[in-house]
């Protein structure tokens, strides 16, 4: 009798540690709300103390003149560049996969004690692309959702590779903030455009001391249905996420992703 009752002392001490260990979705929806609360305090102050210097300067100097200058100069010719550039891929779109084309993907993930759910939308266009997404994460303490758009995305493309840079917002339905969010990584077309292999690395601006969310993305997709421009492929992966550096995820992930277009 006291053997069992020992062993069952031990189960019931291994659940509760697992079970506080894998509190993580309520830990970081707290952490949002401490995190939203100091920035606004921060921003407060800081216009409070600011606002006097601001009205003490009316003119521009020579050398803010010359910045600007040189600032819009670059600005001008980097649009120069990209317009040339879109031009140059749209006129050889046959030379490069996956040029012109609308993609939709649902996408789950799993560790076991952890379910993400992420169905996307997605259109390309020449060297420019820009991507949607709702983001799930759930355990058994409750959900995480948020919008992710990623409203402007910069494709270099290198004969079946294409290297790839954005910049949006992921805005948080509860607690209700948004965050400024960057993307980079490639997308690699093997075996005729049928496989494809694919990284992506998000990445939030920081408010205090820890960004809101860093996420390691690797999905490999195979064409197995293709009619005209319609093109059907199961996708597998894995993905790290991590949340103010105190809550981590390795999920395996798998999923559909559908393209139409070139």
């Amino acid at each position: 009798m006291k053997r069992c009752f020992q062993k069952l002392s031990s189960l019931m001490a291994a659940f509760i540690f697992v079970t506080l260990s894998q509190a993580q979705v309520s830990n970081i929806k707290t952490n949002v709300r401490n995190d939203h609360k100091s920035n606004y305090s921060y921003r407060s102050s800081s216009v409070r103390t600011t606002i006097p210097a601001r009205n003490k300067r009316f003119g521009e100097s020579f050398g803010e003149s010359l910045a600007a200058s040189i600032v819009g100069g670059i600005i001008q010719g980097i649009g120069f560049v990209t317009i040339e550039a879109q031009k140059a891929v749209l006129r050889d779109k046959d030379d490069y996969p996956n040029t012109v084309s609308f993609e939709s993907t649902l996408d789950y993930g799993t560790d076991l004690s952890t379910l993400s759910f992420n169905p996307s939308i997605r259109g390309n266009w020449g060297i420019l692309a820009s991507d949607i997404r709702y983001s799930l994460l759930h355990d058994y303490t409750g959900s995480l959702e948020s919008l992710d758009w990623q409203v402007l995305i910069v494709r270099v493309p290198i004969k079946n590779l294409k290297l790839n840079y954005g910049i949006g917002f992921t805005s948080l339905l509860s607690p209700k903030t948004t965050y400024f969010e960057s993307s980079t990584g490639f997308d690699l077309y093997l075996i005729n455009q049928k496989l494809a292999l694919s990284t992506n690395y998000r990445w939030t601006n920081r408010r205090n001391e820890e960004r809101y969310r860093q996420e390691v993305k690797f999905t490999t997709d195979y064409q197995l249905l293709s009619k005209d421009q319609f093109r059907l492929s199961p996708m597998i992966g894995l993905s790290y996420l991590n949340y103010f550096k105190s809550d981590e995820f390795l999920m395996f992930n798998v999923g559909v992703k559908i393209r139409i277009g070139s």
